[in-house]
């Protein structure tokens, strides 16, 4: 990711409608799998400037993992719980002494080796231990936005799949998010012009971020009546066999 988005996420996450929307439906979804209490330990591999860190803290016991020096600065800043810095999979196996969840929220898509990299974490993580992961969704989304930040592909429900197909876990959840503004975003993306802007992440003026904040959340909703069938993110939950 362009060091510049560190600075620009670190700015804006605790306000834009995007990451407050996308950490309550993530809670929203963890805690049927992992009852939030303070017990319950959380460990966040690419927590980037620590804006779910912050949130989820109210809930779980959190410990972050970020390989990037600019991110781990500004999440020791800004969160009261332990972040490394550092590859995990270099850091001490302790790292995942009784983790209950891993949360990885839009971290494989920056990834050469996504499948090894989910695999060496599901290795790691004790019988019974869940892991939760977002990812961006359709690849005729793709745009000069996903090339900013960093990333290398976008997913369908098929590619996202086969990146645990054969490993010690099932899955127990799946479904996509940001439905509601998927044609709109859709839209934006395809017209002339749409793939070749920057970042997508500018701070909206404040009503209209309220009520794109507004709209999201309403999936937290739809959410409680069944998976939701297509949108621009994918999420999945895994639970590693006991």
């Amino acid at each position: 990711m362009d060091i510049g988005q560190f600075d620009l996420h670190a700015a804006m996450e605790d306000r834009h409608w995007w990451f407050v929307g996308r950490r309550e439906i993530i809670l929203e979804i963890l805690r049927r799998y992992v009852s939030p209490h303070q017990g319950r330990r959380l460990l966040e591999i690419g927590c980037g400037t620590g804006g779910n860190l912050r949130f989820l803290l109210n809930y779980y016991r959190c410990a972050g993992v970020d390989i990037a020096p600019e991110a781990v600065r500004y999440a020791r800043e800004r969160v009261s719980c332990p972040i490394l810095e550092g590859d995990f999979r270099e850091l001490s196996p302790e790292l995942f002494h009784d983790v209950d969840v891993v949360l990885l929220a839009d971290v494989l898509e920056h990834l050469d080796d996504d499948r090894g990299f989910l695999g060496d974490i599901i290795h790691r993580l004790p019988p019974g231990g869940v892991v939760l992961m977002t990812v961006p969704a359709h690849d005729f989304l793709w745009s000069n936005h996903d090339l900013v930040l960093g990333h290398l592909r976008r997913y369908s429900r098929k590619s996202f799949s086969a990146l645990w197909e054969g490993f010690p876990v099932r899955r127990v959840y799946a479904t996509f998010f940001n439905s509601l503004l998927f044609p709109l975003i859709a839209l934006y993306r395809i017209l002339p012009g749409g793939k070749g802007r920057g970042s997508d992440l500018t701070l909206p003026l404040p009503p209209l971020n309220r009520l794109l904040r507004a709209v999201l959340r309403m999936e937290k909703f739809l959410l409680k009546m069944g998976p939701i069938p297509g949108g621009v993110s994918l999420l999945t939950v895994l639970k590693k066999n006991e």
